[in-house]
């Protein structure tokens, strides 16, 4: 069984490999200073097989020899006629344990530099035969491959009063007014946010769903203008509206000039010009991006959140307008490409450590329920949406289905899971000629069944409402 030298590369990777085998033929504690070395990275497939039996041998408790490895091979059908004579070839000439450690990073680094190698020839073949993929998406292929080669850093260990130092400062500093608050990013309303006890936080992922009509987009809206600020600005996808209508409802939404009216500017009177100028002169200073491109791949969304984040230093926040219109990827139907999109986006949230808003389409089949209350399993093509996402937000606005509801003019933001936090339904006032969201006041009740005569907000009283807060 003799080693195929088919490059100087190669020549090193086989002589490191042979090293690092026989250290772990002939020292029992070789194995646990190559916790990071993995099967894949040896460069003989032989070599392959003879540390996975070492592992499995190790992870049994026994300790692996010559002998225990061959049989291994044998039962695994790996063994061939100069497999006992090889491993005695290469335990007899080991160097020893001592610098285990360092032959194992010698087989991962050439591992390492094979790949980029790969990476290069890849990258030059499909430069030269793009057969119709765009350049933006070989770059971000090849970026992505080469990022996976990047050593990941191991976990610390150590014990749990190690950690509580850490939390404890942190309760300390925020109790005297000393914390910096930057960590939580406002979704721009109060009950939410002290229901999400604080507000979003970096890394995390908030799916927020809906059936049409819902507000989902408005709500989407209010999120990145609350999480954008001068230093960090939101990126918004829109992949089912025009930029051009996010941007009229964010105009309505800064002056109180109803949609209708910028619409169509016959409807205008003298004094909406006043509040016109008002609002652009608000969002003159606004820090949302827009990308309206449809069918975004995950590829495409990680590769201009990048940019934007390398250009500007940081980000509020990231929504995707709606998770259900990206463009399909990896998986053999429909709910296996909406889960891989929506694990693609959990991964995102965590490599730029900003929180991603999610906004997701709900199934039909919950207006055929008495209650049309949505409940977590009426996402649509949910997959693994609920598992990878932090917190669920389901919106609900009684009136869509009852014109006459007490509860007009009200949107409940029912919390249906929070990783780290408590989950339940707050109110919110849906404004809904300028498709925005306000805080509704304290002590609101609403809910699907009550008497008439119990306390809530009809029409008027929303009516009147809309002006105190405004």
């Amino acid at each position: 069984m003799s080693a195929i030298h088919e490059n100087p590369v190669a020549d090193v990777t086989v002589e490191a490999e042979q090293a690092i085998l026989g250290a772990l033929l002939t020292d029992s504690r070789a194995i646990d200073r190559v916790e990071f070395l993995r099967d894949e990275q040896f460069f003989l497939q032989t070599h392959r097989r003879i540390f996975a039996a070492i592992r499995r041998i190790s992870a049994r408790g026994d300790v692996p020899d010559v002998m225990l490895v061959w049989t291994a091979l044998k039962d695994a059908s790996h063994a061939e006629n100069d497999s006992l004579a090889y491993l005695n070839q290469i335990a007899g000439s080991s160097p020893g344990g001592a610098n285990a450690k360092r032959y194992a990073r010698m087989v991962a680094d050439r591992w390492t530099l094979r790949n980029i190698a790969s990476v290069a020839l890849d990258l030059a073949d499909k430069a030269r035969n793009p057969k119709g993929t765009e350049p933006a998406a070989i770059v971000e292929t090849a970026i992505t491959a080469l990022e996976a080669l990047l050593p990941k850093a191991p976990k610390s260990r150590q014990f749990l009063s190690g950690w509580l130092t850490d939390i404890v400062d942190r309760i300390d500093a925020e109790y005297q007014g000393n914390a910096e608050r930057t960590k939580l990013v406002s979704t721009g309303l109060r009950d939410l946010d002290a229901k999400l006890d604080g507000g979003m936080r970096p890394g995390e992922v908030i799916i927020v769903a809906g059936r049409p009509s819902m507000g989902k987009t408005a709500a989407a809206l209010g999120i990145a203008d609350a999480a954008s600020t001068t230093d960090a600005p939101a990126l918004v996808f829109s992949q089912e509206m025009p930029g051009e209508q996010l941007a009229l409802r964010a105009l309505s939404r800064a002056s109180g000039i109803p949609i209708p009216k910028l619409k169509d500017g016959s409807k205008m009177v003298d004094a909406d010009f006043a509040l016109l100028t008002t609002g652009l002169a608000d969002l003159n200073d606004d820090r949302i991006l827009i990308d309206d491109r449809p069918e975004l791949s995950i590829a495409q969304i990680r590769s201009s959140a990048r940019d934007v984040k390398r250009e500007h230093g940081k980000l509020g926040v990231i929504v995707v307008d709606y998770l259900q219109l990206m463009a399909e990827t990896e998986g053999s139907n429909r709910t296996q490409s909406v889960g891989a999109n929506s694990r693609g986006l959990k991964a995102l949230a965590k490599e730029l450590d900003v929180p991603v808003v999610v906004l997701a389409q709900l199934n039909r089949k919950l207006e055929e329920r008495a209650d049309r209350r949505p409940i977590m399993s009426d996402l649509r093509d949910s997959g693994e949406i609920e598992q990878d996402a932090d917190i669920v937000v389901l919106l609900y606005r009684d009136e869509v289905y009852n014109p006459d509801s007490a509860d007009k003019g009200i949107v409940e933001l029912n919390v249906a899971k929070q990783r780290n936090g408590s989950t339940g339904v707050v109110p919110a006032i849906f404004v809904g000629e300028r498709t925005a969201f306000l805080d509704a006041h304290a002590g609101v009740q609403f809910g699907a069944v009550r008497e008439k005569k119990a306390v809530g907000f009809g029409s008027r009283r929303a009516s009147k409402l809309y002006t105190e807060i405004d």
